[in-house]
């Protein structure tokens, strides 16, 4: 019986040594959809509906060397699950930074596919033309002029100056050897999109590669 314990505790500690999770902040509070959290003050505030984005990675840390295809995965804040980053070995305990793209680039964006985290019921798919949503966040807050004060971002593009694929670098955080990212939604929110002025952006284009620049204000570096 001790013997059996004892490979189920093993197997379950690889696996969490075979991953990273990503933990949902806003200014330090763990972000909950459909919560209210005040920007600066008691006045200006925000509530969070929907975040969705594509991660894009090397699926291994301690051999760069190997040929290992990139991992395209479908985080969503309204799927626990989707907060863990697989990986094939448990190289990140060694390593202090995890790279990675929010986004897809042309390739991905043009495969016909439509299986797995492309999958268009996932609700990330625009047309064939457009392809995929890659980054999506929708809410409601005071600063927006929308109707019922909703905000809408459905940030993609895949062609020349309207890519929004972008790669980042992330701090890796240990505790326990379990692996952490954080994402602090409350910087992107201040300086990454324009609620006031432009609460409302669904198609590639200026406003779109805008927010794209700003990805990386949501990790810690």
């Amino acid at each position: 019986m001790r013997f059996y314990f004892l490979v189920i505790f093993l197997t379950v500690w690889g696996a969490f040594l075979c991953q990273v999770k990503i933990n949902f902040k806003f200014n330090t509070k763990p972000l909950v959809r459909g919560e209210k959290y005040f920007i600066n003050s008691d006045s200006i505030w925000i509530q969070v509906d929907e975040l969705k984005f594509y991660v894009n990675y090397k699926p291994v840390f301690s051999d760069e060397n190997r040929t290992d295809p990139l991992v395209i995965h479908l985080v969503d804040l309204s799927d626990s699950l989707s907060y863990f980053l697989p990986f094939t070995e448990e190289g990140m305990k060694n390593s202090k930074n995890f790279d990675f793209a929010i986004g897809l680039d042309s390739v991905s964006t043009s495969s016909t596919k439509f299986s797995g985290a492309l999958d268009p019921a996932l609700g990330m798919y625009w047309a064939w033309n457009t392809g995929y949503i890659h980054f999506k966040l929708e809410g409601k807050s005071n600063l927006c002029s929308s109707k019922n004060q909703e905000f809408l971002y459905h940030i993609g593009g895949y062609f020349g100056k309207y890519s929004t694929q972008r790669w980042l670098q992330s701090r890796i955080i240990l505790i326990n050897e379990l692996a952490f990212i954080e994402l602090e939604l409350a910087n992107f929110i201040k300086d990454g999109v324009n609620l006031g002025v432009n609460p409302v952006v669904m198609n590639p284009g200026k406003e779109a590669v805008f927010t794209a620049d700003n990805y990386y204000r949501l990790f810690k570096q």
